[in-house]
């Protein structure tokens, strides 16, 4: 621990923790995985998302492929084709197996569980086609927690053994509920419910947040959302902590914490004050990246009942653009701020993970200077260099994290990834990785 990471007396640091996960202190790319063709459809880009770790290889879902890939060297182990593409929620590996969806024609009702070992498929099981109304399911909600695979569809929850797909139990709601979201992590099983029989729009009070048994689907608790408020986004399960949106907005404006009995905590809001922007977009003074469901936050690190989200950029223009933010510490007790300070020197960052209790943070690379993970204190916010990358590759690091928009970032095992998780067409690479 310790070191200066240059610039501004901020910049010095006596004491930090030191790092849990081995790494590199002046990294460069290792290798890169090149992209599938993707292809863009009815305005949206082939579905990409889904990257996990293990100790010696990356996991990526692409398109209608699941790849193994040797952390290493890029060099890939085995691969899974599927019949169809990929769709649904992603859920994360667990015992060595995948359990993904994919689409039969345009419908979504193909559930298969992959050995990763052996990239086989175990067992694929078809589920139904249509929701209640008659309309075909074109996504799959589902988790996992532990050896048991839940399928959510319109007021039925059914858990499958993961081992072989047989079903374990089934769950209905009662009339005019329908299941939302689904949820697994940490051992637990947490899910959105809303009213279908005309009484509400999904918010407010026709709209509860449940934490269910994993052994028989009973609720522990339940939470009524706020008024014209609605869960888009699950951002944490261990803290609890729920990513708000309002009315038919699909922008999540507000961060809310719940106790493990299901009591609120405390409020975040990530809405700058004043009127909303000209085309009436929230007007956003944190942007956490956030996903729908069980995909979480990509720019938010949530932990030791904390929460680390990145202000929006200041930018400069010209000949010397530049782009530089802060990285403000959030009590998920009070909602209070703890501090606020800047990634660095005309940088802009976004949280990634945490190595040794310190929050890190991707500065992306400038102009002169390659990218950098910078290590903040969780209490005090001071600052020092966790990885330097080459001055020299900052080109290439730039247009590699944002082609056009950022791309999403992953620091595993001290290990830094760039991956693409939506594909157009136009991409060269799918994962870029670091030494």
């Amino acid at each position: 621990g310790g070191g200066s990471g240059g610039g501004s007396g901020e910049d010095r640091v006596e004491q930090s923790a030191p790092p849990e996960h081995s790494h590199k202190k002046t990294s460069a790319m290792a290798w890169q995985a090149p992209a599938p063709k993707g292809k863009i459809k009815d305005h949206v880009a082939s579905d990409a998302r889904g990257t996990w770790f293990t100790e010696k290889a990356v996991i990526k879902a692409e398109i209608k492929q699941v790849k193994t890939y040797a952390r290493d060297d890029g060099k890939v182990l085995g691969e899974v084709t599927l019949p169809g593409d990929i769709c649904g929620d992603r859920v994360p590996p667990s015992g060595g197996t995948l359990a993904v969806t994919y689409k039969s024609g345009k419908v979504c009702d193909k559930l298969t569980l992959i050995d990763l070992s052996e990239h086989r498929r175990v067992w694929t099981r078809t589920l139904p086609d249509e929701y209640a109304d008659g309309e075909p399911v074109t996504w799959s909600t589902h988790t996992r927690v532990k050896d048991t695979l839940y399928v959510a569809l319109d007021g039925r929850l059914t858990a499958l053994n993961a081992a072989d797909g047989e079903r374990r139990w089934t769950r209905n709601l009662p009339k005019g509920w329908a299941w939302g979201h689904l949820v697994g992590g940490e051992g637990r099983l947490l899910t959105t419910l809303q009213r279908t029989d005309g009484s509400g729009t999904g918010t407010g009070s026709t709209s509860r947040v449940r934490e269910l048994s994993p052994a028989d689907g009973a609720t522990k608790w339940s939470w009524r959302v706020p008024a014209n408020k609605r869960v888009e986004v699950f951002a944490s399960t261990s803290p609890l902590v729920l990513g708000l949106a309002t009315g038919k907005e699909y922008v999540v404006t507000e961060f809310v914490s719940l106790s493990d009995s299901g009591k609120r905590r405390a409020g975040i809001p990530l809405l700058k004050s004043g009127p909303r922007s000209k085309d009436g977009v929230p007007n956003l003074k944190h942007v956490p990246g956030c996903g729908y469901g069980g995909d979480g936050c990509s720019d938010t690190v949530i932990t030791n009942d904390m929460v680390y989200l990145p202000t929006e950029d200041a930018r400069s223009g010209g000949d010397a653009e530049w782009a530089e933010n802060k990285i403000v510490a959030y009590s998920l007790a009070t909602g209070r701020v703890e501090w606020s300070k800047t990634t660095g020197p005309k940088r802009s960052g976004i949280p990634v993970d945490v190595d040794g209790g310190n929050v890190i943070v991707y500065a992306e690379a400038t102009a002169e200077s390659g990218g950098q993970l910078i290590r903040f204190d969780p209490d005090t916010g001071a600052r020092s260099v966790y990885q330097r990358h080459p001055d020299s590759d900052s080109d290439t690091e730039r247009r590699t994290y944002a082609p056009g928009t950022p791309l999403p970032v992953y620091l595993d095992r001290g290990q830094f990834f760039i991956v693409s998780e939506s594909l157009g067409g136009s991409e060269e690479m799918i994962i870029t990785a670091y030494e």
